[in-house]
């Protein structure tokens, strides 16, 4: 256990493709998947080899050609895991993609005050300002907003309140990307501070807004600061889908590559598979390892985080309702243009062939 620990980070590397080599991208979320714990250890790149194939991370290169592709997966030979608001937006409105496995976790996200709010619950808020993060660009979709814009909801629905006895404040966001990084633990090192102090919570702070909706770390960071509570956290109720709030976690490749490159996508599910089995045999290490690509704020907080989540990726029944929860939310609010079959996107062949041979 300690070796592996222990080893150096292999180099994220952007070989050229050559003709004896084929060439794989990945780009994972900062959310607790397998991927991430496989591409920290090299497993990806490792299993890649083994049918002839490399891998480079998609967010190594500039901003300008990393940054929205990561969204809209406008990229040949992409891998994407992690939040299932954009890959539902991609395969809706933008490229042929296919679904080859989801996971999730329990977290459902939160709702926040300032500390010194009287409210104790979210039913004292009637009347009072959520503030809900608005992107200022339109070449993606704005899956922040979506996220909060449904927790909000959802808590209003909880606290027998609607939309109509709040008001919503936008608050905007440049939303242009940020940097380039050899691997994602590099790239969201950097950005740890602002992924609590978002501009929502910058102004909840500054009492331009009276509450916010911040997912389970982020809330977690915020309030050890002192300025803030939480008045609302869905992961104390059993209902499954108040926990659908860009979960379950989708891991999508594009259609033409992971047909004409079947032994690639199942490499890549193998190394996903093999992570996911380690996670649950070594959960305290693992929590180490996806502490430096997520954002609680210590690795104790990971671990707690992720002692209730499975991290087999899977294309079942309940996780694929779990889609069609999400995705008609975006259509109906106008995130998404365009509705799919979430059945017709799923292909659990490649899962089922890496299940197989891992």
């Amino acid at each position: 256990m300690a070796d592996i620990l222990d080893r150096p980070a292999p180099a994220a590397t952007t070989p050229a493709p050559t003709t004896a080599t084929r060439q794989a991208w990945y780009t994972i979320c900062p959310t607790f998947v397998a991927s991430n714990v496989a591409q920290e250890f090299g497993w990806i790149e490792e299993e890649l080899r083994k049918v002839g194939a490399s891998l480079s991370y998609l967010r190594g290169l500039p901003v300008e050609q990393g940054y929205l592709p990561h969204f809209s997966h406008r990229f040949e030979h992409l891998f994407r895991d992690g939040g299932n608001i954009p890959s539902i937006w991609a395969k809706a409105d933008n490229v042929d993609t296919t679904l080859i496995g989801l996971t999730e976790a329990r977290h459902g996200g939160t709702i926040v005050v300032r500390a010194d709010d009287p409210a104790p619950r979210v039913a004292a808020l009637k009347g009072r300002r959520f503030g809900l993060s608005k992107s200022d660009n339109p070449a993606k979709v704005d899956w922040w907003r979506a996220t909060s814009e449904q927790g909000v909801l959802n808590a209003l629905r909880l606290a027998g309140l609607t939309r109509e006895d709040v008001a919503i404040v936008d608050i905007a966001q440049e939303d242009r990307g940020f940097g380039a990084a050899a691997r994602p633990s590099e790239l969201w090192a950097r950005r740890r501070a602002d992924l609590v102090f978002t501009p929502e919570a910058r102004a909840l702070q500054a009492g331009e807004v009276d509450a916010i909706f911040a997912s389970h770390g982020r809330a977690l960071g915020l309030v050890r600061t002192g300025s803030f509570k939480i008045v609302e956290d869905f992961s104390r109720y059993p209902d499954w889908t108040l926990q659908v709030s860009n979960s379950p976690y989708a891991l999508t490749v594009n259609t033409d590559f992971a047909r004409a490159n079947r032994d690639i996508v199942v490499a890549f599910l193998r190394a996903s598979v093999r992570a996911a089995r380690w996670l649950a045999a070594n959960p305290e290490a693992g929590a180490s390892i996806l502490h430096r690509v997520t954002y609680h704020p210590s690795v104790a907080d990971t671990r707690a985080a992720i002692r209730d989540t499975d991290f087999l990726p899977t294309l079942s029944e309940r996780k694929l309702a779990g889609i069609d929860r999400q995705k008609a939310f975006l259509v109906e609010r106008g995130y998404v243009r365009r509705d799919f079959d979430s059945r017709d996107w799923a292909d659990g062949s490649y899962l089922d062939e890496a299940l197989a041979t891992s």
